[in-house]
């Protein structure tokens, strides 16, 4: 859900954070003004949080301006006295992360809008702890931002250098710097230098997959893959770590496009249709795909089948577990699948649900060891790793599961759904609400003492995160309001594909 700016600053700019940054359409809302407000608020909250020590990393990935973004916030940025890291090539976000824990940051910004269209353009702050920001740290900056947005003139002055003075600052954001940070910010500006932290990120890769196991599955019998980055930052990222580790390789879309090919870079079942064709050419083991900045994943198995993450992600957690021996708990957001839930049990290991967006699941990693962080939207990351959702190793982590089972996806699903004694179905229905009519559709599942819903009897209802209903027939399912467009979604999980869609039918039918 987006946090709204306070009423006053919501006059002077258009700047609304939802649950991993801020995105917003070019030349729209993501304006070089509205953007200059976001950078004095952040810097107000480093300079506050972490005084001028330390550097921000800067990155961006492949969309249009990106780049340019990138160059002008190291200027903003510098000129609060804080030194800049630039990355000076579009880079996966799980990359930028991992480079904020590495160099010793004040964290970094990276210029993303994900999935989205090419129109869109999007920053986020990763803390230092290289995750996503907590709901507290996103509450913190966003206050800055207000405060710079009401006093932007304050700014201007500071940067007079010499004619810096207490007096002419009242009762603004910079009461709450600490005096020794305000005295350097009066006479010195930060620098900036380049940065590629490809070759480390890689390195920690390389130790998260068993590469050498890998290697030697494919030299006696070498899988066969296909990889889609849709134009974006998984480019030189995941094709490398699968080159290296022996794989026959084919790679779609291995160039720059900041239109995207005329699509969306989200690796979903009907984007992905050269990369269907591809795999039925080639008779290729495994097809997979990143999104725009490579934090999210798809796969294919080898007839070309869609695999969401309730799929493979059930298929990864079983692996990890048996092969690998990892130990811990099990994190997943209230919209994601229950196979997880019934994998984790067959080894005693503890299921933690949280609220949707991969920031709850970052705590979660921060806290204790967790085997498997999971979201249905195609997040994930693995113990050892960082808390942020990494789209690489989700890919590297299938491939190595393929290699060393020598298995087909097809079999591998079928597998895990035999080892719990159950077989799980999905759907999801996106409903473009207008006016009131979001309103109206989720206020039916949010009345109190709930027991029936277009026929079918309710046996519980969690309103944590919107309404995740459980019915009797053995179905469940999360509707949740979207926070910056006309629309709802609908997850359904069962075990019955008919039940299943009738229950979807008749939720369909509520609209």
């Amino acid at each position: 859900m987006p946090m709204a700016v306070f009423s006053k600053a919501s006059q002077l700019h258009d700047i609304k954070f939802g649950t991993d940054g801020w995105r917003a359409l070019i030349a729209k809302e993501f304006t070089y003004k509205n953007l200059n407000i976001f950078l004095d608020g952040l810097a107000s909250f480093i300079l506050d949080k972490h005084g001028n020590s330390k550097p921000l990393i800067i990155g961006y990935d492949a969309r249009f301006l990106a780049d340019r973004f990138a160059a002008f916030s190291a200027k903003i940025i510098n000129s609060w006295g804080i030194n800049v890291k630039l990355i000076n090539h579009p880079v996966p976000t799980p990359t930028i992360a991992y480079a904020a824990r590495e160099e010793g940051s004040c964290g970094a910004i990276t210029f993303t809008a994900s999935h989205n269209p090419p129109e869109y353009m999007g920053i986020k702050y990763i803390p230092e702890y290289a995750g996503p920001s907590s709901k507290e740290i996103t509450d913190d900056v966003l206050g800055f931002i207000n405060e710079a947005a009401e006093a932007p003139e304050a700014h201007k002055r500071k940067l007079l250098g010499n004619a810096y003075t207490e007096e002419i600052l009242p009762n603004t954001i910079y009461e709450n710097l600490k005096t020794e940070v305000r005295g350097a910010l009066a006479n010195e500006l930060g620098s900036t230098t380049d940065l590629d932290p490809s070759e480390y990120y890689l390195a920690a890769l390389r130790k998260l997959v068993d590469l050498d196991t890998i290697k030697k599955a494919n030299s006696k019998n070498k899988t066969k893959l296909i990889y889609d980055p849709l134009y974006g930052c998984g480019r030189n990222y995941t094709n490398k770590i699968l080159e290296e580790a022996g794989f026959e390789l084919t790679t779609l879309h291995d160039v720059k496009d900041p239109t995207f090919g005329g699509g969306l870079p989200e690796p979903t079942e009907k984007v992905l249709v050269e990369l269907k064709q591809t795999i039925k050419d080639t008779g290729a083991n495994l097809g997979a795909a990143n999104d725009g900045d490579a934090d999210r994943f798809a796969f294919m198995d080898e007839k070309g089948n869609f695999y969401p993450a309730n799929k493979s992600l059930s298929i990864i957690l079983k692996y990890l577990i048996e092969k690998r021996g990892f130990k811990g708990c099990v994190a997943r957001t209230v919209a994601t699948t229950h196979l997880l839930d019934d994998v984790a049990k067959k080894f005693n290991f503890e299921v933690k649900e949280t609220a949707v967006g991969f920031k709850w699941l970052c705590e979660i990693m921060r806290n204790q060891d967790t085997i498997l962080a999971a979201e249905e939207s195609g997040g994930m990351s693995i113990l050892g790793h960082i808390p942020e959702k990494d789209g690489i190793l989700a890919i590297a982590l299938m491939a190595e599961v393929l290699a060393v089972t020598g298995k087909s996806l097809e079999e591998l699903w079928n597998e895990v759904q035999e080892f719990v004694g159950k077989k799980y179905f999905y759907d999801r229905l996106d409903l473009h609400l207008e006016g009131g009519a979001k309103e109206r559709f989720m206020a039916q599942f949010l009345e109190d003492n709930l027991s029936e819903i277009a026929g079918l009897k309710v046996s519980k209802v969690d309103k944590t995160e919107g309404a995740k209903v459980y019915l009797e027939n053995g179905v469940w399912f999360l509707a949740r309001p979207s926070g910056t467009e006309a629309m709802a979604r609908v997850y359904f999980e069962g075990n019955d594909e008919k039940v299943l869609a009738e229950t979807v039918a008749a939720i369909k039918a509520l609209v």
